[in-house]
């Protein structure tokens, strides 16, 4: 677990708030913006890129967004947790293995949490899709 980021606050009507909130490196603004408005807990991958979990602060539906950022801050993939009419407050996060966490949701929801290693390799045209040209990606599987 690391702490070099926040994220901006917003002000105003929550109804008006904008998607996205500023990164923040040391107090200090980026570049880089990413869904939600709380940030919950930060690590740093093997690799050396950033993976941060955020949520909206809202307590009747929440949600949480996991996001893996270069060390550049550019998203290299994100996922969002969330149901609907359902609430997901993220109670604990266990880590598992170096680039694996365990997500413990209140009241009894657990899910895993793995940043996969890049596509080295696929044949014929599908190396030539764009899709496929994102080398590391986020992978959430239902525990419990």
């Amino acid at each position: 677990m690391i702490e070099l980021f926040s994220l901006a606050s917003h002000a105003g009507d929550y109804r008006n708030w904008p998607l996205q909130t500023r990164l923040l490196r040391h107090g200090v603004p980026t570049a880089c913006h990413v869904p939600g408005y709380r940030l919950l807990h930060q690590f740093q991958t093997e690799a050396g890129d950033y993976l941060l979990i955020c949520d909206w602060d809202c307590p009747f539906e929440e949600a949480s967004e996991c996001v893996l950022l270069s060390r550049e801050l550019q998203v290299l993939a994100r996922r969002s947790l969330g149901l609907p009419y359902a609430s997901l407050v993220l109670d604990a996060v266990e880590i598992v293995g170096p680039d694996e966490l365990r997500l413990n949701y209140y009241p009894d929801r657990k899910w895993a949490l793995r940043v996969m290693s890049p596509i080295k390799w696929l044949p014929g045209y599908l190396s030539r899709c764009r899709f496929f040209g994102c080398n590391r990606r986020l992978h959430l599987r239902r525990l419990a």
